[in-house]
């Protein structure tokens, strides 16, 4: 144990003065939020899993080979509803013998594509909408919050699923509904953030020497509401990708055979009582779901904590 710790600082020393100052500071805060490290190292293992699970081509043209053992929709009806063994289905094969892990592995590429899309886009758009409400007040405001009280009012669930239904499932269908649901929160968010900006003191000074509203928005507003987007953006990828499997538990997300949807497995490993007779079906979707929802949830906990001002420098949070 010690030697392993004294190679670590012997490789810390190595570095570059800079580089040593950055893996400290990362090793602090990662004592000071250990759920928060946790969650950064589940994203970063969803992120190569869908990056390098399956192959990358172009071109009808395989350029780097994916590390998931098996293709997603390679059946073996001979080793079917097989529990899980090593190394051969570490998670177990499906009704069909298709191996449950490499159709995860396949998975974690739609879930992040519909994950960053759907919240980078709805952010955009709604971070647009509650500056623009909060800014400009009156009728303007007035009515924006009114849509967005309606909009909110309605189910987004059971919306979700006849707008994608009326529309052609896909990725796109998904990413598309998901943002008319995710605007309506995000600008409530970004207009409480906006209205308590805009009443600070050197708003008024940039006011009183005659800068454009323009101007006081994109040179003083917005700058000060990075770290609510940073934080906003994080948390609700999580609950990005926790709808998309929901869409796709129903049958209406963005499945295919190739790329396997995590809900879609999931959806599969309940029917004809399947989840009583070989839980392994549904254990493995399951806990990948639950994990990167908790991984994002926390790891926008800790990116709150330290861009905080208020608990910066504290224990608090993840």
């Amino acid at each position: 144990m010690a030697s392993a710790v004294g190679t670590a600082d012997e490789i810390v020393e190595a570095l570059p003065s800079r580089g040593r100052d950055r893996l400290r500071r990362l090793g602090h805060l990662a004592r000071q939020r250990p759920l928060g490290a946790l969650g950064a190292v589940i994203i970063f293992i969803l992120i190569v899993a869908a990056l390098f699970g399956q192959d990358i081509s172009a071109y009808g043209n395989t350029i780097v080979p994916g590390f998931a053992p098996h293709p997603a929709e390679q059946a073996d009806p001979i080793n079917k509803l097989q529990g899980p063994t090593w190394p051969d289905h570490i998670a177990g094969t499906d009704v069909i013998g298709r191996d449950l892990f490499s159709r995860i592995i396949f998975g974690a590429r739609t879930a992040m594509i519909i994950g960053i899309a759907a919240t980078g886009i709805g952010i955009a758009i709604g971070t647009l909408i509650g500056t623009v409400s909060a800014y400009g007040g009156g009728f303007v405001d007035l009515f924006i919050q009114r849509v967005s009280d309606s909009m909110q009012a309605l189910p987004p669930l059971v919306l979700m699923m006849v707008l994608v239904t009326m529309m052609s499932p896909g990725i796109g269908t998904v990413v598309f509904v998901i943002v008319i649901f995710l605007v309506p929160g995000t600008q409530r968010v970004i207009r409480g953030t906006v209205l308590s900006i805009k009443e600070f003191t050197y708003i008024e000074a940039a006011r009183s020497v005659g800068a454009t509203a323009p101007r006081i928005v994109l040179r003083h507003i917005v700058p000060n509401i990075v770290a609510p987007i940073m934080v906003l953006a994080t948390i609700t990828i999580g609950g990005t990708i926790l709808a998309e499997a929901a869409l796709s538990f129903l049958a209406l997300g963005a499945n295919s055979a190739e790329n396997p949807t995590w809900g879609f497995v999931l959806y599969e490993a309940t029917q004809r009582g399947n989840l009583t007779r070989w839980p392994w079906l549904a254990l493995t979707p399951g806990a990948a779901i639950t994990l990167v929802v908790f991984a994002f949830n926390v790891f926008g906990d800790a990116i709150r904590d330290i861009l905080d001002p208020r608990l910066r420098g504290t224990g608090a949070g993840a």
